[in-house]
C-alpha cells in the first residue's frame, strides 16, 4: 500500500514538473497566440457587422484598439517590400495605406539607388513608422469633425474608429486593385461606420461627413494624381 502511495504521490510531482517545463516555460508564446486568436475574432466580428463591433469595443480602454492597429500595419510593412520586389508598385490602384505610398517614394527616388535590394528592408520600416503619425493624425482629424456634427464623447472613440478601420487592409491592401475594394472597406470604417457608432451621431451627418471625405479625395487624385498630397 505504502509503495502504491509513494508510486501516485511520484506521479503527482512528475505532472507538476513536466506542466512546469512544458506549459508554464512558454508565457510569451501563449500569450503571443491568445493575441493573435483575439485579433482574428475582432477581424471576424469588424467585417460581419461592424455596427455591432464598435458598440461592443465601446468600453475598451486604448491599448487594445492599437494593439490590433500595429499587427495589421506589421503584416503590411512586411508584405508590402515582397510585392514592391516581385516588380508590383505600391500607387493608389496597389495600396491601402498612404503609408505604403511615402515610403515607395523614397525607395524608388533614393533608397534603392544607394542601398541597392537592402532598400527593401527600409521601407519595411518606414512603412511602419510613417503610420503612427498618420494614425495621430486621422484620430484628431475624426474627433474634431465628429464633435462639430454633434457627436458624443472623448478623443478615445476616434482613436478606436482608426486603428479598428484598418481591419480590411488584410484582405489585399498590397495588390493592384483590390486594394481598391480593400481600401475603401477601411476608409467607411474609419471615416462612416466606426465613428458614427462609438460619438452616436446622425446617420445623415454621418453620410455627408463620408461623402465629402470621398469628394475630397477623388479630387486630390485628379488635381495632384495621388491621395499623399505629393
Amino acid at each position: 500500500m505504502l509503495k502504491v502511495l509513494r508510486s501516485q504521490s511520484d506521479r503527482a510531482i512528475l505532472a507538476r514538473v513536466l506542466h512546469q517545463k512544458f506549459i508554464c516555460a512558454y508565457p510569451k508564446r501563449q500569450v503571443r497566440e491568445e493575441h493573435m486568436f483575439k485579433m482574428i475574432e475582432k477581424l471576424v466580428k469588424q467585417l460581419a457587422n461592424p455596427g455591432e463591433f464598435f458598440n461592443s469595443v465601446r468600453t475598451e480602454d486604448w491599448k487594445p484598439a492599437f494593439v490590433f492597429f500595429l499587427w495589421v500595419t506589421l503584416f503590411i510593412s512586411a508584405v508590402t517590400p515582397i510585392v514592391n520586389y516581385f516588380g508590383i508598385e505600391s500607387t493608389d490602384l496597389s495600396s491601402s495605406y498612404q503609408a505604403q505610398i511615402l515610403a515607395y517614394k523614397l525607395l524608388k527616388n533614393n533608397l534603392f539607388d544607394l542601398y541597392g535590394a537592402y532598400a527593401y528592408v527600409i521601407e519595411a520600416v518606414l512603412i511602419f513608422a510613417f503610420a503612427i503619425p498618420i494614425l495621430l493624425f486621422l484620430t484628431l482629424l475624426l474627433h474634431l469633425i465628429y464633435r462639430l456634427i454633434g457627436g458624443q464623447g472623448s478623443v478615445l472613440n476616434a482613436w478606436k474608429a482608426a486603428c479598428y478601420g484598418i481591419g480590411p487592409c488584410l484582405f489585399g491592401g498590397f495588390l493592384p486593385y483590390v486594394s481598391l475594394f480593400a481600401g475603401f472597406y477601411s476608409f467607411a470604417m474609419q471615416f462612416y461606420l466606426g465613428p458614427m457608432t462609438l460619438y452616436k451621431a446622425k446617420e445623415s451627418r454621418a453620410i455627408v461627413v463620408f461623402v465629402a471625405f470621398i469628394a475630397l479625395t477623388f479630387i486630390e487624385m485628379f488635381v495632384l494624381g495621388t491621395t499623399v498630397g505629393f
